[in-house]
Formats: C-alpha cells, sequence, structure tokens
C-alpha cells in the first residue's frame, strides 16, 4: 500500500499579523498541491480545515491565547487520528501557531520524536521576552516547555518534546531575548551563517546526525515558508532580509525525508496576497512533494519505492 497523505488546513491568522495567512490552505489546495502529491505517488485523504474561532473576542468569549489554543487543540486531534490511522498528516497553514497542536500530537504517538524547525525566525520567545507578543513567534519554545500555561500543557504533558531533540536550521532573524532561551533550553542551532558556510545539504546532514545521537527514530519537519529569500518568494507575513532560494529548501527537506522517517509535516505561514506570481505557492508545494516522497522512498512502501524508480 502506498504512503497515504492526510492533508490538514489549519486557515488561522490567530497567532500573527492580519495579513492573509488564513487563506494559505485554500490557495495551496487550489494551486495544484493535492494532484502534485498523487502524481507523484502518494496517496491523499482531505480531512479539511479545522475550525477557526473569531479575531474578536466579542463572537467568541475567549482571549487571544484560548483562540490560539483552541486552533492548537483541532490540528492536534487531526494529526493524533491520522497517525493512528497509518497515514502522515501534512498540515497546511495558517500561521505556525497551529504547530503546537501537530508537534503535541505527534510527541504522543511516536516514541523518540525529533523536530526539524527550518524557518527564518526561531520562534523561541516566550511572553517575557518577545518584542511583539504574537504567538506564532513563541511556538517552538512552547514545544520544549517554555512559555504560558495553557499552551505548554496543551496535550496535557511537558516538554512536548525534550530541547535535546529539537534543531533548527536557517534562521536569521533572532531577538536577543529568544537567543537567551535557546541556549539555556540546549536546543541545536544552525543559523542561517552556518548555512551559508557549510552549504544546506551538509547542514541538514549534521543536524539530522546530531538527533541520531540523542535516539530521534522520526521526525516532525516545520518549514516555515519565510525561511525563502522574499526577493524571489514574497507570499509570507513576516519576511526577512536574505534568506534560502527554492533549490536550497528543496535540497534541505529532501535530505531530512531520506534521513528520517517523516512522520508529520507542516508548511506555515503562506500569505496568498503577497504572493505575487505565485512562485511561493509553487515552492511550497515542491517542498511538500520532495519531503514526503523522500521519506516515503527510504522508510515507506515498497509499492511506492518502485512507482517513484519507475517514473
Amino acid at each position: 500500500m502506498a504512503t497515504t497523505i492526510a492533508l490538514i488546513g489549519a486557515p488561522t491568522d490567530l497567532g500573527g499579523l492580519t495579513l492573509g495567512t488564513d487563506q494559505g490552505p485554500t490557495r495551496l489546495r487550489e494551486a495544484g498541491l493535492i494532484s502534485r502529491l498523487q502524481a507523484a505517488g502518494l496517496e491523499v485523504t482531505d480531512l479539511g480545515d479545522v475550525p477557526v474561532p473569531s479575531r474578536q473576542p466579542r463572537f467568541t468569549g475567549l482571549t487571544k491565547l484560548e483562540r490560539v489554543a483552541t486552533v492548537a487543540r483541532w490540528v492536534g486531534k487531526h494529526t493524533w487520528r491520522s497517525i493512528a490511522e497509518g497515514m502522515t498528516p501534512l498540515i497546511i497553514g495558517g500561521d505556525h501557531s497551529f504547530a503546537m497542536g501537530s508537534i503535541s500530537a505527534a510527541a504522543q504517538r511516536v516514541p523518540g520524536l525529533g523536530v526539524i524547525w527550518i524557518d527564518a525566525h526561531p520562534d523561541f520567545n516566550t511572553p517575557e521576552t518577545s518584542p511583539t507578543s504574537n504567538i506564532h513567534g513563541m511556538v517552538l519554545a512552547v514545544a520544549a516547555g517554555l512559555g504560558p500555561e495553557p499552551l505548554v500543557r496543551l496535550a496535557g504533558f511537558t516538554p512536548m518534546v525534550h530541547p535535546e531533540r529539537i534543531v533548527i536550521i536557517g534562521a536569521r532573524a533572532i531577538d536577543a531575548g529568544e537567543a537567551g532561551n535557546i541556549r539555556d533550553a540546549g536546543v541545536h542551532l544552525y543559523d542561517a551563517e552556518y548555512v551559508e558556510r557549510h552549504g544546506i545539504q551538509a547542514t541538514v546532514a549534521e543536524a539530522m546526525a546530531y538527533l541520531a545521537t540523542r535516539d530521534v527514530r522520526a521526525a516532525h519537519l516545520s518549514v516555515d515558508l519565510d525561511v525563502l529569500d522574499p526577493r524571489l518568494y514574497p507570499g509570507v507575513s513576516t519576511p526577512a532580509t536574505g534568506g534560502l532560494t527554492g533549490p536550497e529548501l528543496v535540497t534541505a527537506v529532501r535530505s531530512v525525508g531520506e534521513l528520517a522517517r517523516i512522520v508529520s509535516m507542516d508548511i506555515a505561514e503562506y500569505t496568498p496576497s503577497e504572493d505575487v506570481g505565485g512562485a511561493t505557492a509553487e515552492i511550497a508545494i515542491q517542498v511538500a512533494e520532495s519531503a514526503l516522497v523522500a521519506s516515503a522512498r527510504h522508510h515507506g512502501s515498497r509499492e511506492l519505492q518502485t512507482h517513484i524508480s519507475a517514473a
């Protein structure tokens, strides 16, 4: 049986800026994400979009934190169920705050889970260090056990993933406070300067080799599209100067898939209103395809391996 991808939409902008990340899942589907995955030999079950509360508290009675947590819990439920049923969840956003749900659920279902975080921002702030108070900039810290208690204990346990089983690749916009948080937590950071010196493929190989020494047996891969150079791929809400090219990011995620079994994957922060020409949507689809096909080929079914080899 071929690998089955469970597609989960997280159409939220509650954790960040109101620039249109909530439209990301719809636009990625319209751009052909499902058909491209199927053409690559992957089966796809589209589970639709999770419910998202209104940004207006008068309509929900919920605080901002509670609304973000609600979305993450829904993402977690769908992710947990998908893995339990033998599928590989692909969660498309939406701002990166939804990843608290996918990480927590994957950690519940998969022993020895490691997290590979590919992002222009480490998202390792806490309320005390964040210059913006935007929750999408705190997600990885929450996963490592730092931050607001309702988020840290979203799944009833903390940390979601031990900090020594987390690597950050490609970050280039790092706040002073979160840099200290990363050091104190013991998370391995391979920043943009490191990638520039060593190359993306060698950097990923080193990161995966490090995770192997921490008994990581499977990976949650979380990709924020703002790791890309915004001059070439503008469809993000928080662009940062510099960044990877599209082929470099494709190489990075393919390498992850070759070196580890990807049990769940996020593609976050796609912002259609900023994506002049559609280049960001196209590379987002290539990223999903490359990572998931590589993982299936090297760690998945014989049927899919044969299909890909013949393609």
